[in-house]
Formats: C-alpha cells, sequence, structure tokens
C-alpha cells in the first residue's frame, strides 16, 4: 500500500542519515509534500505536549501551530534560497507567537 511505501522510505532515508553522522543525532526527515519521518512527528508531539503543560496551550492547536510555523519557515527559506534576501533578516520569538489562533 501507498503508506507502508512512505513508512519504507522514511525509515530508507533515516538509516542512511544516521550512517552518514555516525549516529550521532536523530535525523529529523522531511518531505517535500509535507510528510514527516517518526522521528520529527515524536519531536513535534513532545513540543506541543511541552506548550500545553507549561503555557496552558490547548494541545491540538499547539501541534497545529507548530506544523503551519514549520511549513512557513521551510517556504520562506526555500525562496530565499532561490530569490536571494531582500530586506535584513530578523527571526521572531516564541514569545511574540499566540497559538490560540
Amino acid at each position: 500500500s501507498q503508506a507502508d511505501d512512505a513508512k519504507q522510505w522514511y525509515q530508507r532515508r533515516v538509516r542512511g542519515k544516521t550512517k552518514e553522522f555516525e549516529e550521532r543525532f536523530s535525523p529529523l526527515v522531511l518531505t517535500t509534500t509535507g510528510g514527516v519521518g517518526p522521528e520529527m512527528d515524536k519531536a513535534m508531539k513532545r513540543a506541543a505536549k511541552l506548550l500545553e503543560d507549561h503555557h496552558g496551550e490547548i494541545y491540538n492547536e499547539a501541534l497545529a501551530a507548530i506544523r503551519r510555523r514549520l511549513r512557513f519557515c521551510l517556504l520562506i527559506s526555500t525562496l530565499r534560497s532561490l530569490r536571494g534576501c531582500r530586506t535584513k533578516y530578523s527571526p521572531a520569538g516564541l514569545n511574540e507567537i499566540d497559538f490560540n489562533l
């Protein structure tokens, strides 16, 4: 099935990156179609859980906001790499983000 093919693809990518970097880290695998590998999924869920526990955010909304923010950050970095940055870079801090949209 298509889900099994995707799972195998993620596992191959993780094994390849782990070998490449001699198992010193857990690779956070992302695809260009919006899919994430198992380690990246765990990392995003952990971040959402921490936001829920420490800041009182709703878990589902926090997870959706993390995914949305990641997509836009990746889109911006892709566009900047293709056309160059035309303004001074100023990253937004987490204090400025409202997760209860």
